[in-house]
């Protein structure tokens, strides 16, 4: 008997709100980071709003200078190199990495955290990731996707990105590899769907059953 092969060969993954739960601790760090940055800090209702909007729409929103977005994000990641025990991973994201190892799926993280808090939070569930794409990046996600594609020689056919914002689902689109949207990370479920992803999952375990079918 045959044996049926994955349809895809590369999951390339954002982290925060796709992996990792960290949503909680971010919105803890607001107001300090309001505070240190000097931008508007949102209210409960107005954050849940916020979750509807793209990336850029929220910066604007919230008052923040373009030109203060790379000092925000160092700050962001020095303060959780500190408190990465703090963070977990969702309910059955190890599962989900283990099941995509197990089936001959390499995995790969693309994220604007660094690699060091990235590889904190994933604890053992790192060794399951073939390669990290982490840190500011001048050139977007879809550079990124592109690089990572190359560099593990997959064909962009057999690829899937996987996030939780409207910007993932574009990225993907952009360099033309199936975009996964999930709805327990940031992005709000009506915004993800209006960017048209190829897949709409609730689960990790969905998750993992789509990318191994």
């Amino acid at each position: 008997m045959a044996i049926r092969m994955a349809q895809y060969k590369l999951v390339l993954f954002d982290f925060d709100g796709v992996l990792a739960d960290s949503a909680a601790w971010f919105i803890a760090q607001l107001p300090s980071l309001a505070e240190a940055h000097r931008f508007r800090s949102p209210d409960a209702a107005e954050i849940e709003r916020l979750r509807g909007l793209p990336t850029r729409d929220v910066v604007k929103a919230l008052g923040v200078s373009p030109l203060r977005l790379p000092g925000i994000a160092a700050d962001l990641r020095k303060r959780m190199a500190q408190e990465a025990h703090q963070i977990a991973l969702f309910e059955g994201v190890p599962g989900l990495l283990r099941r995509l190892h197990d089936g001959g799926v390499r995995s790969a993280v693309v994220s604007s955290n660094s690699e060091e808090n990235v590889r904190a939070v994933l604890g053992p569930s790192a060794s399951l990731i073939s390669a990290f794409s982490c840190g500011a990046s001048l050139f977007g996600k879809g550079a990124r996707f592109s690089s990572l594609i190359r560099k593990l020689d997959v064909e962009p056919a057999r690829v899937c990105a996987v996030g939780d914002e409207v910007r993932d689902i574009e990225a993907a689109h952009h360099v033309h590899v199936a975009a996964m949207a999930v709805s327990w990370g940031y992005g709000a479920a009506s915004a993800l769907s209006a960017a048209v992803p190829d897949y709409m999952v609730h689960t990790p375990a969905e998750a993992a059953a789509v990318l191994l079918a």
